[in-house]
């Protein structure tokens, strides 16, 4: 998915105002403090108590170690907007997809049911039940191992809390990585499906809601969850 220029522009604009804004509160409390302290001290026989000295010291270590975590890894505001903004597109796949009785969605699910974190999208189909985690438009490579393991530890989360329901982990990515993924990843003995972008999981998904029989009691548990979030 394209994005506006002008979403673009007041996202950059409001990273750095925060970038900037940050710093300069930090840096401009480390320079007043040391500035006090020298006055202090240099003072006609005073001299700064211990724990005023590291008072002052410590916003500078403060300012020091934000600037080198901006180095190393960025200011991740940006992505955790495009993370709600992922979630957001797939979940309304989702629910477009799901016209045919027996389906429901739940978004966000927590509680017992989820083994870590949450559940971006809870679906219920004729079929069985999904376990969807939700990416932007990619996902480092050394995190990726742990993004498995979250989809397969909420899929045995799920598998306890419906015995007897078929159920499917899988990972889709609001927009398309440059880099096509596999449809599957083995993650121990679960196998994860991968979709590339929000419209392929829909059209499988909307395939199900077609389906005939599934469990309308599983249906009714799943949007009672959802009815527990939004309440």
């Amino acid at each position: 998915m394209k994005r506006n220029p002008g979403e673009w522009l007041r996202d950059r604009l409001i990273d750095k105002v925060v970038q900037v804004g940050l710093l300069g509160m930090v840096g401009w409390g480390w320079l007043i403090g040391a500035g006090l302290v020298l006055w202090v001290t240099r003072g006609p026989g005073q001299a700064a108590p211990e724990w005023m000295v590291w008072s002052f010291l410590l916003p500078g270590a403060l300012f020091v170690g934000t600037a080198l975590f901006k180095a190393k890894r960025g200011w991740r505001l940006a992505d955790m907007r495009k993370g709600a903004r992922a979630e957001e597109r797939v979940g309304q796949a989702v629910e477009y997809a799901l016209t045919g009785e027996g389906c429901a969605v739940a978004h966000h699910v927590e509680g017992e049911i989820a083994k870590i974190g949450d559940i971006d999208h809870l679906v219920a189909t004729p079929r069985g039940l999904w376990v969807i985690e939700t990416k932007h438009g990619r996902v480092p490579e050394r995190e990726f191992p742990e993004t498995l393991r979250r989809i397969a530890l909420n899929v045995a989360g799920v598998r306890n809390w419906a015995p007897g329901i078929q159920v499917t982990g899988c990972l889709v990515f609001a927009t398309e990585p440059e880099k096509r993924p596999k449809s599957t990843f083995d993650r121990g003995s679960e196998k994860i499906r991968c979709f590339a972008s929000p419209e392929s999981l829909m059209r499988e998904l909307r395939d199900e809601a077609r389906s005939k029989g599934g469990s309308s009691k599983i249906a009714r548990r799943v949007w009672r969850l959802a009815k527990v979030e939004t309440g």
